[in-house]
């Protein structure tokens, strides 16, 4: 008499999102499974199981993986699942176990399902329709949670997340919306955000996680346009939200446009360690001027650098602290004209931005309802978007400086170089440094070299 082998069986469960992280609906699959392998008298050789991965995502399934090496290895004979859509829930991912098991002759069987025979024709139609109908669940599921957000964005409420600034109830945390006004106003001053992130590090200031400070932390906190009370779903504004703001709408506008991705966000590097780096301009070629160190003395200076390829001619130098003395003299007589400069037309520009988003959405609305055809409405939202790319959003506001010039002299020294680089950058938008005049004698410093292009 032969002895008949047992059937080995491997078991394989998976659940798609286990919000818990305690694998307890994987555990309740694994034992309804081996109860069946128990029932048909096989033997469990293996037991598989991803935890917290969807079969719908396209994400690699590490244990699903290995089940599959293992019956190609032909280390089992049956597959246990709890439904088979624990193990295909895509077309594409059934018929590559349609081929699998037809090479390896090895079947499957559901806990709730009973046998799927992908072996004959009709065993594989079974399973394409049971396929579909899960694809299908899938879709509608997806529909449903997708317009339940809708609905909750278009109400405005909270989206239920603690972040930065707000508990995770909407409540605004007081200490922590002053240091985003704080942050928003340094912004706009100009200032790095690597310099306001060494500050709120060496005050003891931590971020939500009780993380230290980075620039990029500074730009999403202050790009998201809930610091004004407004909704986003999809990456758009969907309506005004229920919650009490931290910034005004307009002010929030500003700091999203300026840090968008795609423009210039502003002064990422540390601390200015040369007073006008960026705002010396060689009068030759218009390159930026940067510092070095002249001659056999090593002197300080700024030079028009001189570049293999670039357009920099390198032929202008000027002493540093001759020239960083005589600017900063200029800046203490014209101070007082600062406080005076109007403030950047924010209005204007927010307004012009709110009438094109307008445009937009109805644009859309009139697609919608038939009103235009398709064409009509991408050939808008187009043009409309060229309009929005080239409106320029109002420049960095620099401080107000209600300062006299006795005072500002004063306190000049006890500054630093970051400090005396925003008042510079309030009052001047660049010097031009002219050839020396007097190319004969001994080489003295000449004022009537520079072209100072004030501000005020």
């Amino acid at each position: 008499m032969i002895d008949q082998k047992p059937t080995r069986a491997a078991i394989y469960a998976r659940i798609s999102a286990d919000l818990e992280q305690e694998g307890k609906g994987v555990a309740r699959q694994l034992k309804d499974c081996k109860a069946l392998a128990a029932e048909r008298g096989w033997t469990v050789v293996g037991e598989y199981a991803d935890n917290d991965i969807s079969a719908y995502s396209g994400k690699i399934r590490p244990e699903y993986e290995r089940l599959q090496d293992s019956m190609r290895a032909g280390d089992v004979d049956v597959v246990v699942a709890w439904a088979t859509d624990r193990l295909f829930r895509r077309s594409r991912q059934l018929e590559d176990w349609i081929d699998l098991c037809e090479e390896t002759g090895i079947g499957i069987h559901s806990v709730t399902a009973g046998t799927v025979d992908l072996s004959t024709p009709t065993g594989r139609a079974v399973a394409r329709a049971m396929t579909a109908f899960a694809s299908l669940e899938v879709d509608m599921l997806t529909l449903r949670v997708q317009r339940k957000h809708e609905e909750l964005a278009e109400s405005g409420a909270w989206p239920g997340a603690r972040v930065y600034g707000y508990a995770k109830d909407s409540a605004v945390i007081p200490e922590e919306a002053e240091i985003i006004r704080e942050m928003a106003d340094r912004v706009l001053a100009g200032e790095g955000f690597n310099e306001i992130a060494r500050d709120l590090n060496r005050r003891g200031v931590k971020t939500t996680r009780g993380a230290q400070w980075r620039a990029a932390t500074i730009v999403g906190i202050l790009r998201a346009p809930r610091l004004a009370g407004l909704r986003v779903h999809q990456g758009r504004i969907a309506s005004k939200g229920t919650w009490e703001p931290i910034l005004s709408e307009e002010l929030s506008a500003v700091l999203r446009a300026r840090l968008a991705p795609g423009r210039s966000q502003g002064t990422r590097g540390g601390r200015r360690k040369h007073l006008l780096v960026g705002i010396l301009k060689c009068g030759r070629c218009g390159t930026g001027m940067v510092r070095g160190l002249g001659g056999k003395t090593k002197t300080p200076n700024y030079r028009c650098p001189k570049n293999q390829g670039a357009a920099a001619c390198g032929r202008m130098t000027v002493v540093a602290d001759k020239i960083e003395t005589w600017v900063s003299e200029q800046a203490f007589h014209t101070v007082h004209l600062a406080a005076g400069k109007p403030a950047p037309d924010e209005g204007e520009w927010l307004q012009r931005t709110k009438e094109l988003a307008a445009r937009r959405e109805q644009l859309g609305a009139d697609y919608a309802e038939g009103l235009i055809d398709r064409e009509t409405m991408l050939a808008g939202t187009k043009a409309i978007r060229a309009q929005e790319a080239q409106l320029q959003p109002p420049t960095a506001r620099k401080p107000k400086l209600q300062v006299s010039e006795d005072r500002l002299r004063a306190a000049w020294p006890h500054m630093t170089t970051s400090e005396q680089r925003s008042v510079l950058e309030t009052l001047i938008e660049r010097i031009t440094v002219n050839p020396v005049l007097i190319t004969t004698g001994a080489k003295k410093f000449d004022p009537r070299r520079f072209e100072i292009e004030w501000k005020v």
